[in-house]
């Protein structure tokens, strides 16, 4: 197994440096200095087609893993990971519905994924993996999200809790689920299942995802304890009830429903891991703490059928300005008027290159952008001056398959994890210009999180944009409470903050190529990546040579309580 998937890793590098024989990507190319040469350099590499996609667990990852501890190695920084390398297993599954999956209300059989989806359980999700098959008295218990609605133990022990689909911030039902899930999971612990009725309102991307496999965790002792989550139709909740939900009070009694579902779990096809080294502090009473720096090394692989690269880019830009992020009700059927700028656009595309069928997931920016960002960073650090502070660089796998490596990091820290004085990640930090967002521009760009624990960390950011010879306009609007994308609980560092360590996230925002085949590297503003990898590592120096750590001023969250925006 192992020589199998070294000729995988050597191959996919191999095939990536031979693109362009003129100015292709090698990393003995790169210079101290964080340039826009260097970062095209290294996303032309990781974000190629020989890298299939970079999903955890396969392949491709492996080979972007074996790329990233290569250049640790190279950059001659110290190990952080097991047994004296760079590298952390994480013990991954791929996890799937079983496709004989059945509810049955009645004497009616509910079909799977188009009246109910199954709900794997992530590293914020904490739901159950098994569901013993038999028959649940269900109950309604009002919109999931909705503080206001809470039944007793004694109502919901032993039976499926039925859920309305949530609000989003203009009142308007969403499927967007994960956090009112956890927050009834938490509520509800004794039930024998969390179901929600917002299985018509999830993105095209999220649908795919229920029907396929994901990775999930290794559970070497699957438990009951947990609620087993579902998402169901309206359709299906209301058959469940026999009313509209709309016309129910927390606490009505539903139909019993027979359940037989369940999760098949595989192995993966190649071992998933985190890469870690340190970056050794020049002060011997402040080197055993360290400031963190992070970024995903994962994507989601393979789509399930190709599509026409312009073609998809035309419409996106129109019906689906933040790609995968925009929801199916807002991408619907274009107008008369939207068909022509679709077509306008795909004209213009068509008079420079012809069609290009494509399904591979490239991750430029997701997250190529912020992985070449952490190696840029690394290398202007081991040429110059040592920080007092140490920096350990952590690149997590399996970010996309729900924070699993960030979580088993943080649970299986490879350094005191009480000696991490702040984490600064970075995701989505290689486009945000105009023509991607409407608040884009050269100096535009997100910071969420860096004053929820620490007020210091705040100011150390501000202070350090302030002394920039072009300070950023910092967006802090996606960390207000309850926004309704919910970025602060959707990206690795909230496992960090879920442990109680400080934590500022940098992002560029979402774009029409968010999670598919167009986030490829010839979009990727590399100017802007430079100057956002710059602005990062200053940021860490100066949390570095603090001479007092960030202090935490604000309440710590229960690790084990859900993720609230």
């Amino acid at each position: 197994m192992r020589s199998v998937l070294t000729q995988t890793v050597s191959m996919a590098l191999l095939v990536a440096a031979c693109q362009s024989p003129t100015s292709g990507p090698s990393p003995s190319r790169t210079s101290r200095a964080i340039t826009p040469a260097d970062v095209r350099a290294r996303i032309f590499l990781v974000a190629d087609d020989s890298m299939r996609g970079r999903q955890s667990g396969f392949h491709g990852n492996f080979a972007m893993t074996e790329y990233m501890g290569r250049e640790m190695a190279r950059l001659r920084l110290e190990p952080g990971g097991e047994n004296g390398t760079y590298f952390q297993i994480v013990p991954l599954v791929r996890r799937s519905a079983d496709t004989t999956s059945s509810l049955t209300v009645r004497g009616h059989r509910l079909a799977l994924f188009s009246d109910f989806a199954l709900l794997r359980p992530s590293a914020t999700l904490r739901l159950g993996t098994t569901l013993a098959p038999r028959s649940y008295a269900t109950i309604y218990a009002g919109r999931a999200g909705d503080s206001s609605a809470a039944l007793s133990a004694a109502d919901v022990t032993g039976r499926i809790v039925i859920l309305d689909a949530p609000l989003d911030t203009a009142g308007r039902p969403t499927g967007v689920y994960s956090t009112p899930a956890a927050v009834a999971v938490s509520r509800y612990p004794t039930a024998a299942g969390i179901a929600i009725a917002a299985l018509d309102l999830v993105t095209p991307a999220t649908a795919t995802s229920l029907r396929g496999s994901g990775n999930g965790l290794l559970d070497p002792a699957p438990s009951t304890q947990r609620p087993f989550g579902l998402l169901l139709s309206q359709a299906a909740a209301e058959r469940i009830m026999g009313r509209r939900l709309s016309a129910l009070r927390a606490g009505a009694r539903g139909s019993e429903m027979t359940a037989r579902v369940r999760f098949v779990d595989r192995p993966v096809q190649a071992p998933a891991r985190n890469v870690i080294a340190i970056l050794r502090g020049s002060d011997p009473s402040l080197r055993g703490q360290y400031v963190a720096i992070g970024a995903h090394n994962d994507h989601t692989g393979i789509a399930a059928r190709a599509v026409e690269h312009d073609s998809l880019r035309a419409y996106n830009r129109v019906m689906r300005p933040e790609g995968a992020q925009t929801s199916a009700s807002a991408s619907s059927t274009p107008t008369a008027a939207q068909w022509s700028r679709i077509r306008a656009i795909l004209d213009s595309l068509r008079r420079l290159r012809p069609a290009r069928m494509d399904s591979i997931n490239n991750g430029a920016d997701d997250d190529g952008s912020g992985s070449v960002a952490l190696l840029e960073i690394a290398e202007f650090l081991v040429g110059g001056p040592r920080p007092r502070r140490s920096i350990v660089l952590v690149s997590h796998t399996a970010e996309e398959a729900g924070l699993l490596g960030s979580s088993w990091f943080n649970d299986h820290p490879t350094i005191p994890r009480d000696s991490i004085v702040a984490q600064l990640n970075m995701d989505m930090v290689g486009r945000g210009t105009a023509f991607d967002l409407p608040t884009g521009g050269p100096r535009n760009i997100q910071v969420i999180g860096s004053r929820r624990l620490s007020t210091d960390l705040g100011s150390v950011v501000d202070s350090v944009n302030a002394r920039m010879p072009e300070p950023y306009v910092i967006d802090y609007s996606f960390d207000r409470p309850r926004h309704p994308l919910n970025r602060y609980c959707r990206s690795d560092h909230y496992m960090y903050a879920r442990a109680g360590i400080p934590i500022a996230y940098f992002s560029r925002g979402y774009h029409q190529d968010y999670h598919l085949v167009t986030d490829e590297p010839q979009y990727i503003n590399y100017e802007g990546l430079a100057k956002v990898s710059m602005f990062i590592r200053d940021v860490a120096v100066a949390l570095a040579n603090r001479n007092d750590r960030v202090r935490i001023d604000k309440p710590k969250p229960d690790p084990l309580a859900p993720c609230r925006q």
